[in-house]
């Protein structure tokens, strides 16, 4: 039975403590965003897909109080609780391995005599988002390599990648994950043992080892790397993942250590 709820690291339980959670609503799928288009001399009208939209989560809390007092503190402890002011993660206590990027988008108070009924609704993504992230690391050698693994995940994924050349440097890379292939041929030198990241949540190459450790397409401007970038960054999909590696440079061996959190309908 759900009781409680987690905004910001910070548990409802704790923060209003008389407060219990008696539901929760999730909408079952991201707010469509399609469009179709009627053509003149065409049965039907033409689909133009699009990725999903947000979703919203609504929370009923109940509020026992022994005075009116008690009662009004109470309801300000818990304005104060979700209304962070900016995203932040939403753990509800049934699926605990897993979050929602979530900001609060609005809420009434039913209040009488020494209780209350919250009605919080807030605004998340389309998908829930893996506490724990997934990895996978693959190499290459003598400039390629390729090779499976397998994917548990259910739902399209945006990984991070760092490459990490042996033995010598690194000066560019065709890298193919599930057909998506993305190329990076300098003009910079990766040294051995340095690193480049591919982070395909923000569409970037960075030199150095990868800092974005929340996963959320974070990166330094300063380091980008992106003067001579073609192609597509890769995707991790349901299933056998595929993957090739070319690379040039003097490097005896390129490691690419791949991370991503698993997301959820």
């Amino acid at each position: 039975m759900t009781t409680d709820v987690t905004l910001n690291g910070t548990a409802l339980s704790s923060a209003v403590p008389t407060a219990k959670v008696l539901g929760v609503t999730r909408e079952l799928l991201g707010r469509r965003r399609f469009n179709r288009i009627d053509i003149p001399g065409r049965a039907g009208s033409w689909h133009f897909d699009e990725e999903p939209g947000d979703r919203e989560l609504g929370v009923i809390v109940d509020l026992q109080a022994d005075t009116f007092a008690a009662r009004r503190t109470a309801v300000r402890a818990l304005a104060y609780w979700c209304d962070v002011g900016a995203v932040s993660r939403l753990i509800v206590d049934d699926e605990t391995d897993r979050y929602h990027d979530a900001i609060v988008a609005n809420g009434d108070s039913s209040e009488w005599l020494n209780n209350a009924t919250i009605d919080l609704r807030f605004l998340v993504g389309p998908y829930a988002l893996a506490v724990a992230s997934t990895s996978q690391s693959i190499s290459a050698a003598g400039g390629s390599g390729s090779g499976t693994f397998a994917v548990g995940d259910e739902v399209t994924a945006e990984p991070v990648i760092e490459l990490t050349p042996a033995g010598g440097t690194l000066t560019g890379f065709t890298l193919t994950l599930n057909g998506y292939a993305l190329t990076w041929a300098g003009p910079d030198v990766i040294a051995a043992t340095e690193s480049l990241t591919v982070n395909a949540i923000s569409s970037t190459v960075t030199l150095g080892a990868n800092d974005d450790v929340d996963l959320t397409g974070a990166y330094d401007v300063l380091a980008l790397s992106m003067s001579d970038v073609s192609g597509e960054f890769p995707l991790i999909l349901e299933g056998t993942a595929s993957w090739s590696l070319e690379y040039t440079g003097t490097a005896t061996s390129v490691a690419a250590a791949i991370e991503w959190r698993e997301r959820f309908r």
